[in-house]
């Protein structure tokens, strides 16, 4: 395996594409100011609402004073009118007074006399309101009406006075050399104030239409400058976070790539300032640790070429040694021989040698391979170590290389499973070959010698001492389908583990002296939780 990473040219950066002239030529000085300004990037915005805020104030204010100025003119054209229409309805009194007068005296019905009253007390009044409303001025024509109405209702009191006397010719003529010309004199001079009023009113108008025109063009200016420089300014703000963050995007976008090269340059001096700085940083780191990487990358795959190979070797081992002996032999930890407590088990296999008589090898050679499969996968399953074959049998020990407590339990187990496969396999064979194949089991359990035995040019992982001759002499002892075992094997099993009956004392060969057999019957379905039994004369044992 070869190493398909190749470090980027850290040499040469990479072209930015967000260029200052992405942003608008007549606002570049002003971006570039604001974002040379040594602040946080919120007092920055806060500033930029902050000057929008007072320009929209600004133009609120000013609006508010060109309403005051049109509301203001608007109430002097309204006090205006009412005075040239209070200077009408005093106009109005004075000359229906005479009017009143003529009549009272032709007449001499009262209404008349009272409606001159009532047009007299309207009259002064009038001189009231439109004195405290008038605009303009007006010298002392207030205080003259009241001089000349003074004089005029002195008139009038004679001409009363005169009818009540009787003399009605005399009041028509006080009347009218009197009281009439006088009227005349209030006449003109409400004339003239009518007249002043009414041209003040032409020039009110045409000033505030004058001053309309020029408000409106000066609200409309103020209004656009005011809004043109809060776009401007919000775009100054809006153009120092989008350069960074444009700039930031093309940094990233290229890391993310693979191209560590990349740098960013921007001329702000707040938070985006620093994060461009933690960027570049990372970018530098990274490009550091890419070059270390291609020399990691470079030494993992030579580490994996040899683990590789090791599990080559590992699996052309396990196909003539046990996966244990296998795994311990690849990791070195085969290298002195030890005296540990082991359970032999053999499996004596009985019928092949007259099925080799009665069948070519190759068939012969099939059967065999056939039950060994079958035997070895038993015995991996339970966690044995194969030691070897030996013609038709078959040598295993339990509690090496891999520490195994239950290693009693397991052999027993195993020889179990073994003889209710081999029936099984046993039924094939028979339909086949014609040929009863049957085992007798062995196991014994004790201290043994366990290590590499043999020359430099040949070793072999094995055990040897008394209980591997014991085990041995066992399975030859075994009936067909039978499995026997030591008594130090059945004290490690756990009570109930197993049904057993004894076997009796049996004198073996290469053994000095009678050994105690058992028998082992069947599985018990749900055995105790493991409770070795106590040991029962131990020297009965080799």
């Amino acid at each position: 395996m070869t190493s398909t990473i190749s470090p980027p040219d850290l040499q040469s950066p990479a072209p930015d594409p967000w260029e200052p002239d992405a942003v608008p030529k007549m606002l570049r000085p002003f971006v570039d100011f604001v974002a040379r300004i040594d602040a946080r990037l919120e007092t920055k915005l806060l500033g930029a609402f902050l000057g929008i805020s007072i320009l929209m104030l600004a133009l609120g204010i000013v609006g508010l004073f060109v309403v005051n100025r049109m509301e203001n003119q608007v109430d002097k054209l309204v006090t205006l009118q009412l005075q040239s229409q209070n200077a009408d309805d005093m106009l109005y009194s004075i000359t229906s007074q005479s009017h009143f007068r003529t009549m009272a005296l032709l007449t001499g019905d009262p209404v008349w006399t009272e409606k001159i009253d009532t047009a007299k007390a309207q009259f002064s009044a009038l001189i009231v309101t439109t004195e405290d409303i008038a605009v303009g001025e007006h010298g002392n024509l207030f205080d003259d009406l009241r001089a000349i109405d003074g004089r005029y209702a002195a008139a009038g009191e004679r001409v009363a006075a005169l009818e009540q006397a009787g003399d009605v010719e005399g009041a028509l003529d006080a009347h009218v050399q009197s009281e009439h010309e006088i009227s005349h004199e209030i006449e003109d001079l409400l004339n003239k104030f009518i007249a002043d009023t009414e041209l003040l009113i032409a020039n009110e108008v045409g000033d505030f239409a004058g001053r309309r025109t020029f408000i409106t063009i000066a609200l409309a200016t103020f209004s656009f400058m005011s809004l043109a420089g809060a776009l401007a300014l919000g775009a100054i703000i809006s153009w120092t976070v989008i350069r960074p963050v444009r700039r930031i995007d093309h940094a990233l976008d290229t890391l993310a790539n693979g191209d560590f090269t990349s740098r960013i340059h921007v001329p702000n001096r707040d938070e985006f300032g620093k994060l461009s700085e933690n960027v570049n940083r990372t970018s530098q780191q990274l490009a550091d640790l890419y070059k270390k990487l291609e020399s990691v990358n470079q030494e993992l795959q030579t580490k994996v070429e040899d683990q590789v190979a090791q599990l080559e070797r590992t699996s052309q081992l396990r196909r003539y040694l046990s996966p244990q002996v296998a795994d311990s032999i690849v990791e070195g930890g085969l290298t002195e021989t030890r005296r540990e407590e082991l359970s032999i088990a053999f499996i004596d296999i009985r019928g092949f040698t007259v099925l080799s008589e009665q069948s070519e090898p190759e068939e012969m050679a099939t059967s065999l391979n056939r039950f060994l499969t079958h035997m070895t996968d038993i015995v991996f399953e339970h966690g044995g170590t194969l030691d070897k074959y030996i013609g038709d049998a078959v040598m295993v020990f339990f509690n090496d290389p891999v520490p195994q407590p239950d290693h009693a339990e397991r052999a027993v187990t195993m020889a179990l499973n073994m003889q209710k496969e081999l029936v099984e396999l046993r039924t094939d064979l028979r339909a086949s070959a014609f040929v009863e194949i049957t085992a007798g089991v062995g196991i014994s359990t004790g201290f043994v010698t366990v290590g590499n035995f043999g020359s430099p040019a040949r070793m072999d992982y094995t055990v040897m001492g008394n209980h591997v001759n014991l085990a041995s002499r066992l399975a030859g002892d075994a009936g067909p389908g039978e499995i026997l075992i030591s008594e130090r094997t059945l004290a490690l099993l756990p009570t109930g583990f197993v049904q057993f009956e004894p076997a009796g004392h049996r004198n073996l060969k290469g053994v000095q002296r009678p050994i105690a057999l058992y028998r082992v019957l069947r599985q018990t379905p749900e055995p105790t939780p493991h409770q070795p039994r106590t040991e029962t004369k131990r020297d009965s044992e080799p």
